[in-house]
């Protein structure tokens, strides 16, 4: 019986990304992966039962990367008004490092709408925390919110749609080369409908 090698998975999901990185998924076939990582497609296929499991072991790599960005980048945020703009304004930075990672991540590699919800939570991990930061702002009286988990997923997706409009030169180009000014407004939209101003 074969034994597993963690550092081989680990290299067939490294040449991958790269792969994915040049070329779009549907154009990538398992042989050509198995080309650049140096083994065999039967290789491949002892850790992945097909093309897709692959891409979503690559994806949820990406997504474990981006989550330790976010969780860096926020610690020292010290009150929960500004955890959520941070985290928001993180995930974006995050984006304008790694564009093509995410668009890769945010839409290229499809969704495995066949997982277990155990499974799909490993996707929605930053949702999640996004969805405990605002409920904390919430109980400490400093957001609304009927439901915390909507609230959050809407903010990221605003901004995601955001990010992705300058990455994709998708709005006007005054704003291709300052996203940041152009995200920054989606951001602060986002949150002066969660937050509310206390009067001092």
């Amino acid at each position: 019986m074969r034994i597993p090698n963690p550092e081989i998975e680990k290299r067939i999901r490294k040449e991958c990304l790269n792969l994915l990185l040049e070329k779009e998924p549907e154009v990538i076939g398992m042989r050509e992966i198995a080309l650049a990582c140096g083994v065999s497609s039967t290789t491949i296929y002892y850790y992945y039962k097909d093309k897709e499991s692959l891409f979503e072991a690559v994806k949820l790599d990406c997504i474990g990367s981006m989550d330790r960005y976010i969780a860096e980048k926020t610690a020292g945020c010290s009150d929960s008004v500004s955890r959520l703009p941070g985290a928001l304004t993180a995930f974006r930075d995050w984006s304008f490092e790694n564009p093509r990672i995410a668009l890769l991540v945010m839409g290229r590699i499809k969704a495995n709408t066949q997982a277990s919800s155990e499974e799909l939570s490993n996707y929605y991990r930053s949702t999640r925390l996004g969805k405990e930061l605002l409920d904390e702002a919430v109980l400490e009286g400093f957001a609304r919110s009927r439901d915390t988990l909507m609230d959050s997923s809407l903010c990221i997706a605003a901004v995601w749609g955001a990010i992705e409009s300058v990455l994709l030169f998708r709005t006007v180009p005054e704003y291709w080369n300052s996203g940041v000014v152009f995200t920054d407004r989606m951001i602060e939209w986002c949150c002066s409908v969660i937050f509310i101003v206390k009067e001092k």
